[in-house]
């Protein structure tokens, strides 16, 4: 089973300054996954658009963590986007969000793909994590904070 700490690496968070809505905030995930993963901006965008016309990802807390299955995504991979304002995401709990996990994922690997969501929910559970993560001024230790926090756990 693929874990967490395998999809993130030092490239896959973005610092976001004054997003202005969740379409531009979309927009500069799917640059930063076409740059990473060589992942079709318009077909990410546009699946990203209809997965939250189903319903929103925000899972409260001023989180979300908006995904995409699609047949055309090889192998899983994930992008974190840290807002320096909070955007409406149309949470239950009406709070702004400005933590984003965005999570690319193969259409045939349902299963795994829970589970992925499963940890990614986790992690994001954990208080201590996202006021640190809040607190960042650079992608590196945005990924120092995350990546610190799964080896302890594996240990």
């Amino acid at each position: 089973m693929l874990n967490l700490k395998e999809l993130l690496n030092q490239s896959s968070f973005l610092l976001i300054q004054n997003p202005t809505s969740k379409k531009m905030v979309f927009e500069k995930v799917c640059n930063k996954a076409f740059e990473k993963h060589n992942i079709d901006k318009n077909l990410l965008l546009n699946n990203l658009i209809k997965r939250e016309k189903i319903g929103a990802t925000s899972i409260g807390n001023g989180i979300a963590i908006p995904h995409v299955q699609n047949n055309q995504i090889i192998k899983p991979s994930c992008i974190v986007a840290i807002l320096s304002d909070g955007l409406d995401f149309e949470a239950l709990d009406n709070t702004p969000v400005d933590l984003i996990v965005f999570l690319m994922l193969p259409e045939i690997s349902k299963s795994e793909n829970l589970q992925i969501l499963a940890q990614v929910s986790r992690l994001l559970r954990n208080s201590d994590i996202t006021n640190k993560l809040r607190g960042c001024k650079s992608e590196e230790s945005a990924f120092a904070i995350i990546s610190q926090h799964l080896e302890y756990k594996a240990a």
